[in-house]
């Protein structure tokens, strides 16, 4: 062409006017915007060396051409009430589905709603009280006249992973409670539950804080509240649905663009006629208002070194056969909470057959980050998952589903810092969410899951409904929030069986952590055929470790001693940490002891100022003052008492000293020595000594006195949350009616304390190896005590290594080898070297000629709008690795973050 067109438009008559071959190329301006909808590519034909190209054009250093699917709002604007502002939008033609977001100035505004999200999270949401129908629920939480809510979107929370929404059909108040019903039933399976939260969307009524907006369709008028004339600001909304549409098309590009704004997804691959070798190279997404791509009917579809934040239900939901998903970055989808789909909120969803995911940087997600359902023989490998689940449950950071799910393998990811955001009114309150590591669920078949490294999950960092899964050589570390570390679980319908943990690391570093393992099943009686364990390491160097099987739960969780018992678990040990002294504690290490506050702690003479409930405590002398074994203490040194039941019948004790004293905010610490005849669980902590019995640290700590007699130390280590007088106490139920628990040296102290870091997760998500910088007064060691490191430790590509206090030193300096600093070389590429072949999914040079191309170039008569925030020109094409640091709750979690 001579000169640049200067519009979607224009390109649209060139694609409608003549057909389009292999080699043809349309190019954007870098630095314009572009606005509207390309028409559909239906049956549009490159060919192999000479794809459809729709890319851009000009000075590299400028940002990416964006597609945008805003229109300018230029009608003028009247202030109609309390800074609440409508323009008419009559003369642009906006369809049925109306607008699905505005910006003003280039920044995201929000639907109007109600109850407003600036309120406490107790009032955020209205409750369903009433649920009649699938089509009508009720409330008294909604006190407005009859009428006002018709034609408004109600958002429903039906389950912890559910939110679904519907249209307000009709509304209706009869002076006490509100009735609603929709032009829509709740048909996908889920009846709205009494006692769960709505919220309802898009009427004028709620249009009552700055930056929230409007949109009537039948007036097509737009409302906004704004302290600012929005005359005198740039103000855009979103009317096309979609940047490109394609259907039964082959060996298209696209490459270097930036898709903004589109109501639905900037690319859609219409379900119909398979599409092949489709590639998406270099791009960015933004602010779609279901995904980046929704593609219904693909196969080799390469996307690569692009980036996907800012839509609600998913970066990318694929259906099709060997795609490739490889260096991309997703980020903050779904946060606009009750906007997501059932099942919405995810960073990646693939669906389909030999699908390869691998080398993504995905974190901030609403639900999950890898999602890979109904699939056969998927790769998951070499990702970097963090921070998922954070407004929805039930769900992972990587994620299957299905009974078409067979074969595959989830290999070399790292994940942490799987938990939910601080609760915010959409669940009921005392719905505990369930985040999960990698999740494995119904129906899935033959899954390996190897090499993973898992951290700081608040559920499971393993789970699983389903079966014949492989679980080897993964790298798990609780933090004790909630659940197991491994997860398996037997529903009806789901047969769980033959399922392999070998050679995996449990390590644990919190007192209450739930656990080692736990297996439920609700059809069964036993759990025995659910999963077979060999050759793991168990470790939590700050409290005791379970076990739970058989359905016993929680409450009923046993010790490392019965679970060798049962003789499920060949050739596994427990470390070397778990018999060490002094215990790891989260609030660092014991500077001093202040005072001792309890009475007769150390049982010189006798049981006195102790109390048993349901049980006899009897004073034994120490065995080396008695020659008498059947009234001496099992301790050489040491008098104890001895603890056993009263009535035989009734197993449940308690044992404690009351009238102590805490005092808020200061440091206590429970110790002390203690044995069994046979394996017991026992709570033990601080309750007040009158009512209403409240816990001033939060809670009781659970330890598994081992039944072989051989004397061991416990502590416990909290700081008061009130000022209160206080009872220790010592809970639990025995084994059997004649199991002795014998306990001496029972001191409870005020402390002071000084942080100390006790272990690393040392993390590199990059494809180079990393060296990442220590404390310099600390040495560390491997958990078998293999290797011994200080001032730094060099990781391979893609690993991990758990590292665990060893001891204080002074080094007057640390120096890394010259070859690297203490992080990784910032040329270090985050995706490794990959081809792709006509089999899989092309590169460019895979392609032959077949055909004579044109090229036409686009540039933009004006901008209206500034560019939303882009990838950097030099980053779009190469990664770079920085070194983050984070502090947990007992440690330190090192990791690389690769950005695109």
């Amino acid at each position: 062409m001579s000169a640049p067109c200067q519009s979607i438009d224009k390109l649209n008559v060139i694609l409608s006017g003549g057909p389009v071959g292999g080699g043809d190329a349309f190019l954007f301006r870098r630095g314009d915007t572009f606005h509207g909808s390309v028409y559909a590519l239906n049956n549009v034909q490159g060919t192999q060396g000479n794809p459809i190209t729709f890319g851009a054009y000009g000075d590299n250093l400028m940002p990416q051409p964006i597609i945008s699917a805003t229109t300018l709002i230029s009608t003028p604007w009247t202030n109609s009430n309390n800074n609440v502002w409508s323009s008419s939008l009559i003369n642009k033609n906006i369809s049925a589905d109306g607008i699905s977001n505005v910006f003003v100035n280039g920044a995201k505004m929000t639907w109007a709603r109600s109850p407003n999200l600036s309120q406490a999270p107790e009032d955020r949401y209205f409750t369903i009280t009433a649920s009649t129908s699938m089509n009508t629920f009720q409330s008294r939480d909604v006190l407005d006249p009859s009428g006002t809510w018709n034609g408004a979107v109600v958002r429903v929370r039906l389950y912890l992973w559910s939110v679904t929404t519907r249209t307000v059909q009709s509304h209706t108040f009869d002076g006490t409670t509100a009735t609603f019903t929709f032009t829509q039933p709740f048909n996908d399976g889920y009846q709205p539950i009494t006692g769960w939260k709505f919220f309802l969307e898009n009427k004028l009524v709620a249009v009552d804080e700055p930056g929230e907006w409007s949109f009537d369709a039948s007036s097509s008028t737009l409302s906004l509240s704004s302290l600012v004339d929005p005359n005198t600001l740039t103000v855009e909304a979103s009317i096309y649905p979609y940047a490109f549409q394609f259907v039964n098309s082959n060996y298209i590009t696209f490459s270097d663009l930036h898709f903004h704004g589109q109501m639905h997804s900037a690319i859609i691959g219409n379900t119909g006629p398979t599409s092949r070798y489709i590639q998406i190279l270099n791009c960015t997404f933004t602010d779609q208002e279901y995904a980046g791509l929704q593609i219904g009917s693909v196969s080799n579809l390469l996307i690569t070194n692009s980036s996907f934040s800012g839509m609600q239900n998913s970066g990318i939901n694929l259906y099709g056969s060997s795609v490739s998903v490889i260096g991309n970055r997703f980020y903050s989808i779904g946060l606009v909470q009750g906007h997501q789909n059932q099942g919405g909120g995810v960073g990646i969803q693939l669906v389909g057959a030999n699908n390869v995911i691998s080398y993504n940087h995905i974190y901030d997600i609403s639900y999950n980050g890898i999602v890979f359902t109904n699939s056969r023989d998927a790769s998951i490998y070499n990702n970097y998952v963090t921070r998922c689940t954070l407004t929805m449950s039930d769900g992972g950071a990587i994620y299957s589903y299905g009974t078409e799910t067979l074969g595959g393998v989830v290999k070399d990811n790292i994940v942490t810092d799987i938990f939910s955001l601080p609760w915010d009114g959409f669940t009921p309150e005392d719905e505990d969410p369930l985040n999960n590591g990698i999740y494995i669920d119904n129906w899935c078949n033959n899954v390996t899951i190897s090499g993973n490294t898992v951290v700081n999950i608040h559920n499971s960092n393993l789970f699983t409904n389903s079966y014949n899964h492989i679980w080897s050589n993964n790298l798990l570390v609780g933090d004790g929030s909630s659940g197991s570390v491994i997860g398996v679980n037997e529903m009806s319908g789901n047969n769980v069986v033959n399922n392999v943990y070998i050679n995996n690391t449990i390590y644990i570093r919190s007192p209450l952590g739930r656990g080692v393992l736990s297996e439920n099943s609700n059809v069964r009686s036993t759990t025995s055929h659910m999963a077979s364990y060999s050759k793991n390491i168990y470790c939590n160097p700050y409290g005791s470790i379970f076990f739970s099987w058989d359905n016993a739960g929680y409450a009923g969780a046993r010790g490392w001693e019965s679970w060798q018992s049962v003789n499920r678990d060949q050739g596994s040990s427990s470390c070397a940490l778990q018999q060490q002294q002094p215990r790891f504690s989260s609030l660092g290490k014991i500077n001093n002891v202040i005072s001792v506050l309890n009475q007769n702690p150390t049982f010189n003479t006798s049981t006195s100022s102790w109390g048993c409930d349901r049980c006899t405590v009897t004073w034994l002398s120490s065995s080396s003052s008695s020659s008498s074994s059947s009234s001496s203490s099992p301790f050489p040194s040491f008098p104890a008492a001895m603890i056993t039941l009263r009535d035989p019948s009734i197993l449940n004790m308690q044992f404690q000293q009351g009238g102590l004293q805490v005092t808020q905010g200061q440091t206590y610490r429970i110790r002390f020595t203690a044995t069994a005849t046979h394996e017991t669980a026992w709570f033990t902590g601080l309750q007040m000594d009158h009512a209403p019995w409240s816990n001033p640290a939060g809670g009781l700590l659970t330890f598994i006195i081992p039944g072989d007699r051989v004397p061991r130390n416990f502590e416990e280590i909290f700081v008061a949350t009130f000022t209160d007088t206080v009872m220790i106490n010592f809970s639990g139920k025995f084994p059997s009616s004649n199991t002795s628990i014998y306990i001496t040296n029972m001191f409870f102290e005020q402390v002071t304390m000084s942080p100390q870091t006790w272990d690393y997760v040392a993390i590199n998500p990059s494809s180079s190896p990393t060296i990442i910088s220590l404390p310099s007064n600390i040495s560390f060691s491997t958990l078998d005590g293999s290797g011994t490191y200080a001032c730094f430790i060099i990781i391979p590509p893609w690993s991990s290594k758990l590292l665990v206090y060893k001891a204080m030193h002074n080094i007057s300096s640390c120096t890394a080898p010259a070859s690297s600093s203490s992080s990784s070389s910032s040329s270090s590429s985050f995706i490794t070297s990959t081809t792709f072949s006509a089999s899989s999914s092309p590169t460019s040079t895979s392609f032959s000629a077949s055909s004579s191309p044109t090229s036409t170039s686009f540039s933009s008569s004006t901008s209206l709008s500034p560019s939303p925030p882009v990838p950097s020109s030099s980053n779009r094409n190469a990664y770079s690795a920085a070194v983050k640091l984070i502090m947990a709750t007992v440690g330190l979690v090192l990791f690389i973050i690769a950005c695109v």
